[in-house]
């Protein structure tokens, strides 16, 4: 694990000193297991594992001490060493986070054999729920924004940390940077993380049939070993708009809903009215919402399925020329595909 000790857990949290890491240690590891993990990649926490176990650099009495005034990053002076160092302490206070957010209900309660009974004492009692409810809003919140602060700090340094990249998304938007360009997710990695099974659904759904198999294979290969022209390069940038605005219009209906066994549910709501914490959109505005990332990623279709009518050839966009697709300049117009109707939005070859 990456926590193996109370003080790495100490410091995202200011926890009574009387802590041990022993009860902390399981959720520690559903923490890595549910959120570092995914996140990082697992050939990146086996890398991060090996770093901590040779011992390069103990993290608890690491050999330099960074100015608090000075961040980290590029042209710092600092060694790869030392910039794995504060990569792993970033990932650290998130885990810690997370493992605070997992663990805070059970720690006031005794399970055993005569039941599940409160702890308390003569000078400690137990919070009340609402105030346990704020602490996990607090402590979840600021986990998700530390593991995109590491994350981003990780690409800040890709090149002097010395350490496999991070695994890119295979689709035509390859990171969270990219996709904030065209729609606002704050430039979140994690979010973009979750984003990428409807992007995937995208481009199936819609990119493949606008452009022909063929042609969108060709340009896949070419755009993952950066081999495009200036032709191609104008293609790839009508394309990533539409891709992010129509992933937009199914993630807003989608990405705060648990689908589970036993039912499907809201994840981003509590029971407690007194809480103080971030409220859902309602559904009139988050429908608002879908019409217009869907409109618009259909309109960007619509000009990306004109401008290759309009400009393919046998010697320029030729697998699009030659495939079923072409209609040429005079039919473009009249095609029926994305029209910016609501009610005819699903796409059919």
């Amino acid at each position: 694990m990456l926590i193996t000790t109370i003080q790495q857990f100490r410091t995202a949290s200011s926890i009574n000193i009387s802590n041990t890491i022993d009860p902390w240690l399981p959720y520690i590891q559903d923490a890595e297991e549910t959120f570092i993990i995914p996140v990082i990649g697992i050939d990146m926490y086996y890398a991060i594992l090996a770093i901590i176990e040779d011992n390069i650099k103990p993290i608890e009495d690491p050999t330099f001490e960074a100015d608090p005034g000075i961040k980290p990053g590029p042209g710092s002076g600092l060694t790869a060493e030392e910039l794995q160092l504060s990569f792993i302490d970033k990932l650290r206070n998130a885990e810690a986070l997370y493992a605070l957010y997992l663990g805070i209900d059970e720690m006031s309660l005794s399970i055993s054999s005569a039941g599940i009974q409160v702890i308390a004492s003569d000078t400690h009692k137990p919070a009340p729920q609402y105030q346990i409810m704020n602490l996990k809003e607090t402590y979840i919140t600021r986990a998700h924004r530390q593991i995109d602060v590491a994350l981003a700090f990780f690409m800040e340094n890709e090149e002097a940390i010395e350490m496999d990249p991070l695994v890119p998304s295979p689709y035509f938007i390859r990171n969270a940077a990219e996709f904030q360009l065209q729609a606002d997710i704050h430039s979140s990695r994690r979010v973009f993380l979750s984003l990428l099974p409807i992007i995937a659904s995208v481009e199936k759904k819609y990119i493949i049939p606008t452009l022909s198999l063929v042609f969108f294979n060709d340009l896949k290969d070419k755009f993952q070993n950066s081999d495009l022209n200036d032709d191609e390069q104008l293609i790839i940038d009508m394309i990533t708009p539409a891709l992010a605005h129509l992933t937009m219009a199914r993630a807003l209906l989608e990405i705060s809903i648990d689908v589970l066994d036993w039912g499907i549910f809201n994840n981003a709501s509590n029971s407690f009215n007194s809480i103080a914490t971030k409220t859902q959109v309602n559904s009139e505005r988050i429908a608002r919402m879908v019409d217009a990332n869907q409109r618009d990623g259909e309109a960007e279709l619509k000009m990306l399925q004109e401008f290759l009518d309009n400009n393919a050839s046998a010697s320029k966009y030729a697998l699009y020329y030659n495939s079923s697709r072409f209609v040429g300049a005079e039919s473009s117009g009249k095609r029926g595909e994305f029209i910016n109707d609501p009610a005819n939005s699903i796409f059919v070859v």
